[in-house]
């Protein structure tokens, strides 16, 4: 009971946050663990399941939520910690299939977590939770409305996902966002060997296989606790990374020696990848405008072992503050996470439909700035974790045509499908094919 009370309160807590503060449900979930001094790992990791499920369907729980308060009120009059939670007693319910006797048990715990004032409330709603099918909710839904409820995504967002990328490469990456994301982790042999670093993971549990066409890249196989907990992850001899972003490195290739520009680069898990493929031999300016980010990206670059990377803070849509000329410059951009649903669910609750041009326009503003300081014969790496055609192809495309100088180069190594709109030399890698986020990659060459 104490280790779901424990879970229950952080995952409100959490829940609360991303929907008052809109803050990301990692941030979210991280202060509430620091700030409540939770130290029991099985309630987090519950905690943690129960905040990710809960926010990848948000809008299917809440029609669950309102089905259930039957007209007793609206779900927007609840208080902030009601409303969270009878959004988590609904997927427990309605979607995960839950016992009664379990959900009895997981209001007794919220009790115990919230206070009996909290749930006060909701409690006719939490029992008729306990009577609803998803297809008492869906049954007066039709056409794209019910399939957006289905594949839990704003209508406008289905719709446009559907026109870019077609309808069956829509719902398929739509529904690998609904499922557990594969893990990767990448290996650093700034801080030790190989083979040494596999043995040591092995011992404590861990079990790796390579990803074919990338150095030092791993997909977790078996775990019986989280990487974060390892003493290898400790000792900064292994890093979570995501196959997609470590394969944007991998196109970038900076080699020792060179001169490298890594903007938008907190928390700085390209950045420490790059200076170990350079073997801590050359220089890396990392620029980001968030102060806290960097501070995470200062941690990790100590952690890791880098030597030859520095800071500096500054906003990339403006002139930057260097008159470095780089080898390579590698952005990767702000954008609608479209996809990464998997791992940031919140991401699509604060989209609208005017979401992607202004994206667009941002990232078009800070790769203008970033070109300027690619020398003749260096490269450019524009990269986003989106899939939308308008953050993508559309921007390169406008670039492109408004610098000569610059032309497109196959990205190698191309794990990938081509890119859309003619772009055959970029390459696009989706959520239900390669088993990673959905990330593009166009890599840019400058004209000696």
């Amino acid at each position: 009971m104490a280790m779901m009370a424990t879970a229950i309160k952080l995952a409100v807590r959490a829940l609360v946050e991303v929907e008052v503060r809109r803050k990301s449900e990692r941030l979210a979930l991280s202060e509430a663990v620091a700030e409540l001094g939770i130290r029991d790992v099985r309630a987090i990791g519950l905690a943690h399941r129960l905040v990710l499920e809960t926010l990848k369907r948000l809008n299917l729980l809440d029609e669950v939520a309102k089905a259930a308060l039957a007209g007793e009120g609206s779900l927007e009059d609840l208080g902030a910690r009601a409303r969270a939670f009878l959004r988590l007693f609904a997927y427990r319910a309605v979607v995960e299939g839950a016992s009664r006797r379990e959900l009895a048990s997981f209001v007794l715990s919220a009790r115990e977590a919230l206070g009996k004032g909290t749930l006060r409330p909701i409690e006719r709603a939490l029992g008729r939770c306990t009577t609803l099918s998803l297809d008492d909710v869906l049954a007066s839904r039709s056409g794209d409305e019910r399939l957006a409820l289905e594949l839990c995504v704003p209508t406008w967002l289905l719709r446009l996902l559907c026109r870019d990328l077609g309808r069956q490469v829509a719902i398929g990456l739509l529904k690998a966002s609904l499922v557990q994301a594969p893990s990767y982790v990448r290996v650093n042999t700034l801080r030790g060997e190989e083979g040494e670093i596999l043995a040591s993971l092995e011992q404590e549990g861990i079990v790796l296989e390579p990803v074919e066409g990338l150095r030092h890249v791993y997909k977790v196989v078996e775990a019986g606790k989280p990487i974060i907990l390892t003493d290898a992850y400790k000792e900064g001899l292994v890093y979570p990374q995501d196959k997609a972003s470590c394969l944007a490195v991998e196109v970038a290739n900076p080699r020792p020696g060179q001169v490298v520009l890594d903007v938008c680069a907190a928390p700085g898990a390209k950045t420490t990848y790059m200076a170990q493929l350079m073997g801590n031999r050359g220089l890396i300016i990392s620029i980001d405008f968030s102060r806290r980010r960097l501070g995470a990206w200062r941690k990790l670059v100590a952690r890791m072992g880098v030597k030859v990377a520095f800071p500096i803070l500054a906003d990339a849509r403006f002139q930057l503050p260097t008159r470095l000329r780089a080898d390579v410059v590698l952005l990767d951009l702000p954008c609608t996470s479209t996809g990464a649903f998997a791992k940031t669910p919140s991401a699509k609750w604060r989209l609208g439909p005017r979401s992607p041009k202004n994206m667009a326009k941002v990232q078009a503003r800070i790769l203008r700035a970033s070109a300027e300081h690619v020398k003749p014969g260096g490269v450019l790496i524009y990269t986003t974790c989106s899939l939308l055609v308008e953050e993508n192809e559309r921007v390169v495309e406008d670039f492109l045509r408004a610098n000569p100088d610059f032309e497109l180069e196959r990205p190698e190594p191309f794990l990938g499908l081509p890119g859309l709109r003619g772009l055959s030399k970029a390459q696009r890698l989706y959520p239900h094919i390669h088993e990673c986020d959905g990330y593009f990659i166009a890599k840019l060459r400058r004209e000696s």
